[in-house]
């Protein structure tokens, strides 16, 4: 009886350690799965040499199934570096034991067909290395720049490739099982980019040019072709960058309801400045060499948000003076037309020495456009002439200037110079710099100082030229934003233009915007790519001094707090709506 009763007893403890292990299996299968892990571990470049400081270290970051994050980094360089450490351009070390997608182990997919990432931010090597005419989107004259966007980024969904929609339209007693489910799969990819077409507003933008696009609307339909590939998990770095005011709500709900459809997961990659979404609820925050994540409240907790905004500091109330002489730009019923298309219509403008101007409007209203008919780069500008037609630039109408001559006076900073900049050639910041001086894009001259309108400077002109790039390189070099040691600057000045980080070649076309004390300057998506310290060091040179009395300035952004200066300053707005001007 002894026997048999510890045998049932034996018995019962398998039966309640088994209920315990089954339990337990339960608990970890109803737990939510790992989309990302990575435990401590540090993230090294590529081809790094053995020692080598770590881009970001101590990572340990988990994404569990049903959180939604955001990356937030006060610059572009170590936001993107976490954000592509997950399509594999970066070392992780100790690698994650089971990778860092326990998730998506079990997929057939590639990890460069599970993971996509779609970037806004500012990137080192924009255009490839090589130069190319960034102006070529105002006049859409060659075959080449007449593509559409339709043929250029959406030419299976809209059929003008070997399928289309008939051939999708089978009996799949006519067909094999495998080219059944092809034509099925290709009907469903119609159908959802005619849904994401519609809803970001991209369906009469189809048979434009895609030159003639706007910068938001070409990220909209960049947007939208990422979500066509139905990869795992999407990641958008910036993607509010750019964006007016009116899209970026439709935007975010879009990705909320697709993230929460798991079709695809989504990641974005954020500015401090940008606003978090409400439906965000963990945040991977980047700074100085280190990521914090955790939940969205005692993240965002942390952030300092003190050094990107406006500065407070009382400056005199700014007045323009308003005499002819003053006159840099004359804007008399400026159109500008292509076709049947009417991009400006009867355009009235007057820019005057000192004035500070907020130019505004929704993607595609024709704020680039307007700026290329300033900067005299768009070919109608020649052909504003007439009874009542008139564009004046400097008290000359616009067919008089030289393009040349133009550029010498007017400063420029816009995402299409960023991306056109040459970077193939070993040109050093400070010939980068130089180069703002005759509005080129190469160095010219013995000493990179350029050569004047004439083709040679004088001893005095090389000179003073010399002494404004280093007064420049020291109000926005990195001792301003970065280290505080003085001989940074001269290092600084001495490197490879194409070897910087995205921030610092945006600091760089800045200083060579403002280096010859240009009469106009032009700042499109100015901060773009700056971290913190560098928008605080070019606020203040701004606000500070770094263009004066003088000079006009207009800032082109959808944010109000990207412009350096209030309404205590003077600035005034000037807003484009369906290409019609009106001074707010």
């Amino acid at each position: 009886m002894a026997s048999l009763a510890g045998e049932r007893a034996l018995r019962s403890q398998r039966l309640l350690r088994s209920l315990l292990q089954l339990r337990t299996r339960r608990q970890h299968s109803a737990a939510p799965a790992h989309v990302i892990q990575i435990p401590k571990a540090n993230i090294y470049r590529f081809g790094d040499p053995n020692g080598a400081q770590p881009v970001l270290r101590d990572v340990d970051w988990t994404v569990r199934e049903g959180e939604s994050w955001a990356v937030i980094g006060s610059g572009a360089g170590e936001k993107t570096a976490l954000l592509e450490t997950l399509i594999g351009n970066m070392r992780i070390s100790p690698p994650p034991p089971g990778g860092p997608f326990p998730s998506l182990s079990s997929t057939p997919r590639s990890i460069s067909e599970a993971i996509y990432l779609v970037s806004f931010a500012h990137r080192p090597r924009a255009s490839g290395g090589a130069f190319y005419d960034y102006t070529a989107r105002y006049g859409a004259v060659r075959e080449e720049d007449r593509i559409t966007l339709r043929e250029s980024m959406f030419p299976e969904e809209s059929g003008l490739i070997r399928d289309n929609m008939k051939s999708f339209i089978v009996h799949k007693s006519s067909k094999t099982d495998e080219q059944h489910r092809a034509a099925v799969g290709a009907i469903e990819r119609a159908r959802r980019f005619e849904e994401l077409i519609e809803k970001l507003r991209l369906k009469d933008l189809l048979d434009l040019p895609l030159v003639a696009l706007s910068n938001g609307q070409t990220r909209r339909a960049r947007i939208v072709k990422a979500l066509l590939e139905q990869p795992d998990i999407l990641l958008l770095d910036e993607p509010l960058t750019g964006l007016d005011a009116a899209t970026r709500p439709t935007l975010l709900s879009l990705l909320h309801a697709v993230h929460a459809s798991h079709n695809p997961r989504i990641i974005m990659g954020l500015r401090l400045q940008d606003p978090v979404p409400e439906w965000v609820t963990h945040v991977a925050l980047v700074q100085d060499g280190r990521v914090e994540t955790g939940e969205r409240n005692a993240i965002l907790e942390k952030v300092d948000h003190s050094q990107v905004q406006t500065t407070s500091t009382v400056i005199p109330e700014h007045h323009s003076r308003c005499t002819e002489a003053d006159v840099l730009v004359s804007m008399q019923n400026v159109n500008v037309r292509y076709h049947e298309r009417h991009v400006l219509k009867n355009i009235n403008w007057t820019i005057r020495a000192g004035d500070r101007w907020h130019l505004q409007g929704v993607n595609g209203s024709g704020k680039t456009t307007l700026m290329s008919i300033l900067t005299g780069d768009h070919p109608q500008s020649y052909t504003q002439r007439g009874p009542t037609t008139a564009l004046n630039l400097f008290g000359s109408p616009r067919h008089r200037h030289a393009t040349a001559h133009l550029r010498a006076r007017i400063g420029v900073v816009s995402p299409e110079l960023y991306n056109a900049w040459p970077r193939a050639r070993n040109m050093s910041v400070r010939d980068a710099v130089a180069t703002g001086f005759d509005g080129g894009f190469v160095p010219l001259g013995p000493d990179g100082l350029g050569v004047g309108l004439h083709g040679e400077l004088s001893v005095a002109e090389r000179d003073q030229r010399a002494e404004r790039v280093d007064a420049v390189l020291s109000a926005l070099g990195p001792q301003t934003w970065g280290s505080h040691a003085a001989h940074m600057t001269e290092r600084f000045s001495a490197r490879p233009f194409a070897g910087l980080p995205a921030g610092a070649q945006a600091m760089v076309l800045l200083m060579r915007a403002l280096v010859a004390r240009p009469a106009l300057v032009l700042l499109d998506e100015v901060w773009a790519g700056m971290d913190k310290g560098m928008i605080r060091a070019a606020r203040a040179y701004l606000r500070g001094g770094g263009v004066d009395e003088t000079q006009a300035v207009i800032v082109i952004s959808h944010w109000e707090d990207e412009v350096p200066w209030g309404a205590r300053d003077g600035v005034r707005r000037f807003r484009l709506d369906g290409g019609v001007g009106t001074v707010l």
